[in-house]
């Protein structure tokens, strides 16, 4: 399953949002500095504690959040059930599986110097993908697509950027993209899953194999 949502249209009003919140997360949620960046943070917290609440049958606020050493978080109660969120602007997806690890990555397409970024954080050959596709409005959105995917993958392997970026490859020259050098101890064949606008969206699944994909806007 995959929830989309807007941060600043969220069905819930800042209190009872924040209501739904940790003592920990309303913590959190109080040191941004701005009005903004509070209000975005309590939305996401919110939608993730109430699909999650809504997913399990259990009261959003009684869900308890643990963390890896690598702080890939979990529910301490429900074990076998796998989520990920994800946030950039006023977007948040999030992800859950009942079976299966799972990562997923969002983000803003907006101007950056692509090119240093790619060189010095990517593989040599997701940098010879984005340098031969040509205008530099296409090469922006070739990076955000490997950029999500790359994420979406180390989200699932559970290690964040504990792995190396530029130590696996995964390919956007086939639909749907492929991994073409895993990450050291990952498995070689994934299942990977992306869309592209003025966000772009990676979920990557470890294992490959058929995936069911139900996505839903909230």
């Amino acid at each position: 399953m995959v929830w989309a949502w807007s941060l600043e249209a969220a069905s819930l009003s800042f209190e009872p949002a924040e209501a739904l919140l940790s003592e920990d997360e309303k913590a959190r949620g109080r040191s941004f500095v701005t009005a903004q960046l509070r209000h975005r943070f309590v939305a996401g917290r919110a939608r993730l504690r109430a699909l999650l609440g809504e997913h399990l049958g259990v009261d959003p606020r009684a869900l308890v959040f643990v963390q890896n050493a690598f702080g890939k978080p979990r529910l301490a109660d429900h074990p076998s059930v796998h989520f990920s969120l994800s946030h950039s602007g006023d977007q948040a997806v999030l992800a859950v599986s009942d079976q299966r690890e799972i990562g997923i990555d969002i983000e803003c397409v907006r101007p950056l110097d692509h090119l240093d970024l790619a060189r010095r954080y990517f593989h040599p050959n997701e940098v010879a993908a984005i340098e031969s596709v040509g205008p530099p409005k296409e090469q922006l959105l070739a990076f955000f697509r490997i950029w999500t995917l790359k994420e979406a993958v180390v989200k699932a392997i559970g290690k964040g950027l504990s792995i190396p970026l530029e130590t696996f490859d995964v390919s956007i020259a086939t639909s749907p993209p492929t991994m073409v050098v895993a990450p050291e101890g990952a498995p070689l064949r994934w299942w990977l899953y992306q869309t592209t606008g003025g966000y772009c969206r990676a979920l990557a699944v470890p294992g490959g194999g058929e995936v069911g994909l139900i996505q839903r806007t909230v």
